[in-house]
């Protein structure tokens, strides 16, 4: 566990960074460059710090989703400094001299986001989402772009379950399916940025139907995060030769299946005979191959 807390605070901080104010990256840049110091400040120590005014800290820490000052000193001074930075384990291929060491790169940069990915997912998000899965009449699979794959991926796991389950690739049968869609059923809507003028097309019209909507999107304060009954954050941070989205992509997919797994487990007898049966008809199809 050591390490743990003050990585998910640093974790939330560059999830929200891209859509902050300038006063707020101030701020947060503060805390990021020296997270033991601001861990040991109170509030009027590190407003004066920055430069700026208690309130502003304030309003800077309920941004990046905690209650109160109190509780985000808290959960940064309760575990020890992290022993690796995001820049240590995002390291940039181009700073790579052989195949091997981009790689590597590779691999350390999947890991540390799907490590930090989980670290900031709660259990109240969690059992949250489950619950709406499991009592949805239909669960629809939202994304576009690179996104599609983790929909199309949402979409072939949970059908398993006996759950309706609906999704489409192309961008106007995703329109008309969202439009059908009622405030019995769960959209999961999966977007890199959050910010996608379709995705918030689609999102407007789920909201307008009062669909609840679980979001996967890299950015906590993204419009698709801020406007969903439940937020994923995949944390994911992208370099030059890597295509965008990619470790995001496998941090999503990942949130998918752990979604899917939970929703198994917490599943009625229904359920279960319906996981059995598609699992004996792959095994029949296998066998006769």
């Amino acid at each position: 566990m050591a390490g743990q807390h003050r990585n998910r605070v640093i974790t939330l901080i560059r999830s929200y960074y891209p859509n902050l104010s300038a006063t707020d990256r101030k701020i947060a840049d503060y805390i990021i460059k020296d997270p033991v110091q601001t861990a040991a400040q109170s509030i009027s120590d590190l407003a004066a710090a920055v430069g700026v005014s208690t309130a502003t800290v304030s309003r800077f820490v309920k941004r990046i989703s905690f209650n109160s000052f109190r509780d985000f000193s808290r959960e940064l001074t309760a575990a020890e400094p992290l022993e690796r930075t995001n820049a240590e384990a995002f390291q940039d291929v181009e700073k790579q001299t052989t195949f091997k060491g981009i790689a590597e790169s590779t691999f350390a940069s999947i890991r540390s986001s799907l490590d930090q990915t989980s670290q900031v997912m709660t259990e109240a998000d969690l059992k949250a989402a489950v619950q709406l899965l499991l009592h949805a009449h239909t669960i629809g699979f939202y994304g576009l772009g690179g996104s599609a794959v983790a929909a199309l991926d949402g979409y072939h796991k949970f059908v398993r379950t006996g759950i309706t389950c609906a999704h489409n690739s192309d961008y106007d049968m995703q329109l008309m399916q969202a439009a059908q869609m009622t405030a019995n059923d769960v959209a999961v809507v999966i977007s890199h940025t959050g910010r996608n003028q379709q995705t918030l097309q689609l999102l407007s019209t789920l909201n307008a139907q009062k669909v609840p909507v679980i979001a996967l999107t890299s950015f906590g304060n993204s419009p698709l995060a801020q406007a969903s009954t439940v937020a994923f954050i995949s944390v994911a941070e992208e370099i030059n030769y890597r295509s965008e989205g990619l470790t995001s992509l496998i941090a999503q997919m990942s949130i998918i299946d752990s979604l899917f797994l939970m929703t198994a487990v917490h599943g009625n007898i229904k359920m279960a005979a319906s996981l059995s049966r598609v699992r004996d008809a792959i095994s029949q199809t296998r066998t006769e191959l």
